[in-house]
């Protein structure tokens, strides 16, 4: 394992990347200086300390500007699909042409290395806070909650990692996954070896199950995880899981039930309000930012929001990312999902530049908080699973509540066989989750079918199943520096 530079993150510097609670701020104190003991000598140093862990999650950053926090990761999968565009000659280029250079898979690109740093941070100092939590004194059930939202962020990191750097679960379940890390590391500890699929998606289920088992629906604020994300993120497992074993799918379809409890679907007026605020009641988990903690034109916000109100011209932002065409044929005029325009002032010669959309909109601050999850990802995961094991009327009624919620003029499915309504509810998540989570991407990826490009994307691909494309390399510097690696462990170019 590459301690020094991914995963030696010691107590001390858990307590660096630490900050209050009410925001993810800037982390305290800025010398590092707190000691191991002072972070497990009170529930607020270890409060501080799993705060920090979602700290790294919203502002850890790779290389490049348009590496910034989990959702640069997830826009880069989002722009490896057909539904989004990217400018030919800005930032997400690489992206979306698939480009084995700095931006993509290969082992020395800067966004592979903030996909694997991240992660795996994130796991360093979920281990720490579970292996030193005895030394709390608290009660039994205040250190067990701390530990179980510890491990939902480890199972979550690890589940990240599997579907990154291996095929899907359900092509080689004895595939080589990646290594996995239980303990904090030291500057003496030695790497491991890459684990199978099996065996990530077991620690992965582990730790989840646990944390739902644990935790309750309490939290200090929505960027923490409690039970509902937890199940959320176990719902979103067994989906992946269920491919490979159908058995799962009726998992798959209780937590995400479970999960979305309480959380109701956003109205009209909520959606077109620009995704950007965590008070939305749909929302189960997302990362605030306040006034001045503003990312500016590194923001994800800076940019998939392009347009100035009353939506005539462009913001001062970089302008980048465009809707295909085909993807906007999906959209009835009365559905509250279509918001898209035609770009203002373009060259009718660079007709990719056609669509835009304001979806997401920042505040006044150029700040928006960042959606991690939403009930309408649940009621699609139980869709899908219910017709994954062949109740079709009941898969039609979910799906028809969240169809009926986007567009008042929505009909019931008719389709007429298994296959058909897959296909329906896999659209039906293009439409609502595009650019949240990479959805395209990883359903393409989870149901094996290739990526073929069509509309008017500029760089039409054609990228089967079986391209070792679809599973990013280990890292150089992981490669380097885990001495339990050698070279037979890399993915393949």
């Amino acid at each position: 394992m590459n301690l020094k530079k991914y995963l030696l993150i010691s107590l001390s510097a858990i307590a660096l990347s630490s900050c209050t609670k009410d925001y993810l701020n800037e982390p305290q104190p800025a010398d590092g200086s707190v000691s191991d003991v002072l972070v497990f000598n009170s529930k607020v140093g270890v409060d501080n300390a799993m705060t920090g862990i979602y700290y790294l999650m919203r502002n850890y950053q790779g290389t490049q500007q348009n590496m910034w926090g989990w959702k640069t990761v997830q826009l880069n999968f989002d722009m490896r699909g057909n539904d989004m565009i990217s400018d030919a000659s800005n930032w997400w280029l690489y992206e979306n042409n698939w480009t084995d250079n700095g931006y993509g898979r290969i082992a020395t690109a800067g966004r592979n290395t903030q996909i694997w740093n991240l992660c795996y941070k994130v796991i360093n100092n979920a281990n720490a806070i579970v292996t030193n939590i005895n030394k709390l004194p608290e009660s039994d059930a205040v250190k067990n909650a701390f530990v179980a939202e510890a491990r939902a962020l480890r199972g979550w990191a690890y589940f990240q990692l599997a579907r990154v750097y291996q095929f899907t679960y359900a092509k080689d379940v004895n595939a080589a996954g990646v290594p996995i890390m239980l303990e904090p590391t030291t500057a003496t500890t030695t790497g491991k070896p890459r684990s199978s699929m099996k065996d990530v998606y077991a620690q992965v289920i582990s730790d989840l199950e646990y944390a739902t088992a644990t935790l309750t629906t309490t939290r200090v604020d929505k960027y923490r995880i409690n039970k509902s994300v937890a199940q959320g993120i176990l719902a979103e497992v067994y989906q992946e899981m269920g491919m490979a074993d159908a058995s799962l799918w009726a998992k798959a379809v209780a937590n995400a039930q479970a999960a979305r409890t309480g959380f109701t679907l956003m109205s009209a007026a909520d959606y077109k309000s620009g995704f950007n605020t965590v008070s939305n009641t749909e929302w189960m988990w997302g990362l605030q930012f306040n006034a001045s903690q503003s990312l500016s034109y590194a923001s994800f916000f800076g940019y998939i929001e392009p347009l100035n109100t009353p939506n005539t011209s462009f913001k001062a932002r970089y302008n980048d990312l465009y809707i295909n065409n085909t993807f906007v044929s999906l959209f009835t005029a009365s559905d509250i999902r279509n918001t898209f325009l035609a770009a203002p002032g373009q060259s009718s010669a660079l007709t990719w530049k056609k669509f835009v959309t304001y979806k997401f909109q920042d505040n006044a601050t150029q700040t928006g908080d960042f959606v991690m999850m939403r009930a309408a990802e649940m009621y699609l995961i139980e869709a899908e699973g219910d017709a994954q094991q062949g109740l079709l009327e009941p898969a039609k009624d979910v799906l028809f509540v969240l169809q009926k919620q986007r567009d008042p003029n929505a009909v019931r499915s008719t389709a007429a066989s298994k296959d058909a309504l897959i296909n329906e509810i896999l659209v039906e998540r293009r439409k609502e989750l595009y650019a949240e989570m990479g959805v395209e991407y990883f359903d393409l990826k989870r149901y094996q079918r290739g990526l073929v490009r069509n509309g008017i994307q500029w760089s039409l691909l054609n990228i089967p199943a079986t391209d070792n494309r679809w599973r990013w390399q280990i890292p150089q510097t992981e490669m380097d520096n885990n001495k339990s690696l050698t070279s037979a462990d890399q993915n393949p170019l």
